[in-house]
């Protein structure tokens, strides 16, 4: 059985209620050169905004030279990432060995079987040649009458077919030696099949057990709070009030598999800038970890929308 894996990506952010936001294209990492620029970054980003439009009726952020910045970070890989990206190259190749042997049965169980046909057919040839010889020892044995120089063309003629049928028989028993190493080169690939499987298995447990213990933060919106308490008297009762004040300064992404992936990790964080957060709903593109829907088609569900009623 073959195992996709998955790592558990989080898209983090600070909480906070804010509204419409501007941004711009901060640092891209050398390390992304040869897979995003930022020409291609601007392309993403007003796809987002289309989307984001197009469903709720209104724009929700506007590219600006003095926006708040989008930074394209590169983070190095865990330890425990690079033990799983270790394991998971093993597995590929142990996968493509099974593959390629997997290729090679239908072939070798062709040629057992052909094999089998002909060497019953040889015995076949054999025992009737044996049966005739028989036959015509008996009636032989029959006669009575024969001369000196007629018994002993008898003898000859039953020794050449004697002979002939020994060397059918030594041949047929060298075939069958042929046959018995196919058979044992099948059962031995049989056993190396077998044996890769379980290795295969058994790496596919390991990075599963492995990649539990991971966390992947795909991107981050950062924001400042600034929280004041005032307090007054009215009608004769002391008052206490509290105000939070927001004030978002960036968003970072740390990493991505292409830029389908990147265009959802952007656009969730964006929708974090604007003050949105997280919603427990599978598909939705608040969803705290990255869902599989949103990398293949950018789209809000109908509670993303709900979420962006109610706190942008």
């Amino acid at each position: 059985m073959i195992y996709k894996i998955i790592f558990l990506m989080l898209l983090v952010f600070s909480s906070v209620k804010a509204g419409m936001q501007e941004i711009r294209i901060g640092t891209i990492d050398k390390f992304y050169a040869n897979e995003i620029n930022k020409d291609e970054l601007k392309g993403i980003l007003d796809d987002i905004q289309e989307t984001f439009k197009t469903q709720l009726g209104y724009d929700v952020f506007k590219y600006s030279a003095v926006g708040k910045p989008i930074d394209i970070l590169y983070v190095a890989p865990l330890k425990l990432e690079k033990r799983i990206a270790l394991k998971t190259k093993k597995l590929q190749i142990k996968k493509n060995k099974i593959d390629d042997l997997q290729m090679e049965f239908p072939d070798k169980q062709k040629r057992i079987e052909e094999y089998k046909e002909n060497l019953t057919k040889f015995a076949d040839h054999i025992h009737q040649m044996t049966k005739s010889l028989n036959s015509y020892i008996k009636n032989a044995n029959k006669r009575r009458d024969f001369t000196t120089a007629e018994y002993k063309n008898v003898q000859m003629f039953v020794s050449r077919k004697q002979n002939r049928i020994d060397r059918e028989i030594v041949n047929l028993r060298k075939e069958r030696r042929i046959l018995r190493r196919l058979i044992d080169d099948y059962n031995k690939k049989i056993y190396k099949l077998n044996r890769l499987v379980y290795e295969y298995n058994n790496l596919t447990n390991q990075i599963r057990k492995m990649s539990t213990n991971i966390v992947k933060v795909k991107g981050k919106t950062f924001g400042l709070q600034e929280v004041s308490l005032k307090t007054y008297y009215k009608d004769g009762k002391k008052v206490k009030e509290k105000s939070v004040k927001n004030s978002m300064t960036k968003i970072e992404i740390y990493g991505f598999e292409n830029k389908q992936q990147l265009k959802a990790v952007l656009a969730h964080e964006i929708a974090h800038l604007v003050g949105l957060p997280h919603i427990n709903v599978e598909g939705a593109l608040m969803n705290p970890i990255l869902q599989s829907n949103q990398i293949e088609n950018l789209a809000l569900t109908k509670e993303d929308i709900r979420n962006f009623n109610e706190n942008f």
